[in-house]
C-alpha cells in the first residue's frame, strides 16, 4: 500500500471516527440540552445551547458542518468554561504528548539494556528477570500499580510529589511497558546470534560485547523500531489512563472533567483527538514497520 493510498484511508477512518463518536454521545438517554441545564445551572438561554450542540439541525447536517470545523481546527466553545475549546484541548494535548513520548523513551532505553542483557546470558539472572517482569507487567494495570507508586515514590521515599509532576506517571506508564518490550529484544537478538555471523565472530575472538550489538542488536535494530512505532499508539492510549491516576493535565484527565460537567462539546473533542492520535501513531508505526521489513528481509 502506497503513501497516497494510506492517507486517503486515513482520513476515511478520521470522518468514521467523528461520526461514530457524534453518534455515541448523542445516543445517551435523555435530553442532552436538559442535562446541560440542570447539570450547570447556566443561564444561557436554551435556543442558543441548543444551536451550540447542533440540536436544532438534522443530525448529519450539524455532524458534517462540525467535521468540517474540525478539520479546520475549531471544535466550537466549552459549555462549562464558555471558552473555545481548541486552546484547551491543544495544550492538554501536549502535555499527554509529552508524557507519552518520555515514557517511551524510558521502556525503550530500560527494555534494551534488559533484553541485551537476557540475550547474552540465556537462563542467567537477567533472563530469569526479564521473564518476570515480563509477566508482571502484562498483568498488573496502571490503574491498579498506580497507588503503590505513590506510596512507594511520594509517600514512604518522597522523591516526586503525589500529582502534577511527569516523573511519577512517566515511570509507571514506562515499567508497564517495558517488561514485554525487554521480552522482544531477547527473543529478537538470540535470533540473531544463532543465525547470523556470530558463531563465526566467536570462533575468530572477538569480544563478546561486540558481538552481541553488532551481530545480535543491528541486523533486528530496523524491526525494533518499527515495532516502537506500533507500539506508540497503544502507549498514548495508556497515557489516558495514568493521567487519571496521577493527577496530570492531559487529555485523559480532560475528557474525564467534561464528563463530570456534562461539557459536551468538549467530551466529542476529546474522544476525537484521543482516537484519532492512536489512529494515526499507528498507522504511521505501521507504514514505518513495512519500510523496515523489506531492508530486513534482503
Amino acid at each position: 500500500m502506497n503513501l497516497l493510498t494510506r492517507v486517503a484511508s486515513l482520513l476515511l477512518l478520521l470522518m468514521a471516527l467523528f461520526l461514530a463518536t457524534r453518534a455515541t454521545i448523542r445516543a445517551l438517554p435523555g435530553d442532552p440540552l436538559e442535562a446541560v441545564i440542570a447539570e450547570t445551572g447556566t443561564t444561557i438561554p436554551p435556543e442558543v445551547l441548543r444551536s451550540e450542540l447542533g440540536l436544532d439541525r438534522p443530525f448529519l447536517l450539524s455532524a458534517l458542518n462540525d467535521l468540517r470545523s474540525a478539520f479546520q481546527g475549531d471544535f466550537g466553545t466549552s459549555l462549562a468554561s464558555r471558552n473555545p475549546i481548541a486552546p484547551d484541548l491543544a495544550r492538554r494535548f501536549r502535555n499527554t504528548l509529552m508524557l507519552t513520548t518520555t515514557a517511551l523513551l524510558l521502556a525503550a532505553g530500560f527494555s534494551l539494556w534488559l533484553g541485551l542483557a537476557a540475550a547474552a546470558r540465556p537462563g542467567g539472572w537477567a533472563d530469569r528477570f526479564c521473564t518476570l517482569h515480563g509477566a508482571i507487567s502484562a498483568a498488573v494495570p496502571t490503574a491498579w500499580s498506580g497507588p503503590i507508586w505513590i506510596l512507594l515514590l511520594a509517600v514512604w521515599i518522597p522523591i516526586f510529589p503525589i500529582g502534577g509532576h511527569i516523573g511519577l506517571p512517566a515511570l509507571a506508564l514506562a515499567v508497564s511497558v517495558s517488561g514485554l518490550w525487554a521480552r522482544l529484544v531477547r527473543v529478537r537478538v538470540v535470533e540473531s546470534l544463532n543465525w547470523g555471523a556470530a558463531p563465526g565472530a566467536r570462533a575468530r575472538g572477538v569480544p563478546e560485547w561486540k558481538v552481541l550489538v553488532k551481530y545480535g542488536l543491528a541486523p533486528v535494530s530496523g524491526a525494533l523500531l518499527g515495532y516502537l512505532g506500533t507500539q506508540f499508539g497503544g502507549l498514548l492510549a495508556g497515557a489516558f489512563v495514568t493521567e487519571i491516576v496521577f493527577d496530570w493535565n492531559g487529555l485523559g484527565s480532560g475528557i474525564v472533567e467534561a464528563v463530570l460537567q456534562r461539557d459536551y462539546p468538549m467530551v466529542e473533542a476529546g474522544v476525537f483527538t484521543a482516537a484519532a492520535a492512536c489512529l494515526v501513531a499507528n498507522s504511521l508505526g505501521d507504514w514505518l514497520q513495512s519500510r523496515w521489513e523489506p531492508c530486513k528481509d534482503s
